[in-house]
């Protein structure tokens, strides 16, 4: 059965990863641009004060621009890959390029000697990648469980928003009940989940 689980989302992983290194810089500012607009309608975005976001990968919504108009309002942490422990660790930074280094799997993390650690229960909210998505919030990433793990870590008051292309968003997903993880949101180009 997991054999058999897994090969379906390796398939449906492959398909999707595809579609998304198939875009173009300028079709993703665009639909990223899209994304950002519904992201800043929902109430819990704008009631937080401390967020956990991403710095995207080629091909991934991209909300950096508001980010970066949000520093002084909004305290922003960017997740640090523990290969050791097999999950993530939260830094706080203001810069977006200073304060960055290459880190495991080619993703851009906060530099742990220039950003400030923060424990898991100071966010508020934590905006998610995936791969895909599907219509009762679950959420397919990449394959490491990086963000599986720390999402069981949270506290229940603690949102979890994922963000993606309406492409993404499937009708169903192949799902491991005991360790996938839902989101509590999902924000697209065309509408809130």
């Amino acid at each position: 059965m997991e054999m058999v689980l897994n090969k379906d989302k390796q398939a449906i992983r492959k398909k999707l990863l595809e579609q998304l290194l198939a875009l173009t810089e300028s079709q993703i500012k665009r639909r990223s641009s899209n994304v950002e607009k519904h992201l800043s309608r929902l109430p819990i975005y704008n009631n937080a004060k401390t967020l956990m976001v991403y710095y995207p990968l080629k091909g991934e919504v991209d909300i950096l621009e508001t980010i970066r108009k949000e520093f002084r309002s909004k305290r922003f942490c960017f997740p640090v890959m523990d290969l050791k422990a097999k999950n993530l660790r939260i830094f706080e930074t203001t810069k977006l390029i200073d304060d960055f280094v290459c880190g495991p799997y080619s993703v851009m993390e906060p530099d742990i000697k220039k950003a400030r650690e923060v424990s898991i229960e100071e966010i508020d909210v934590v905006i998610v990648p995936g791969l895909g998505y599907d219509l009762q919030k679950n959420r397919l990433g990449r394959g490491a469980g990086f963000y599986d793990r720390f999402l069981q870590r949270l506290t229940p008051s603690t949102k979890k928003v994922g963000l993606a292309f309406d492409f993404q968003i499937l009708d169903s997903l192949p799902i491991d009940l005991a360790f996938d993880q839902k989101v509590d949101y999902i924000v697209s180009e065309d509408r809130i989940i």
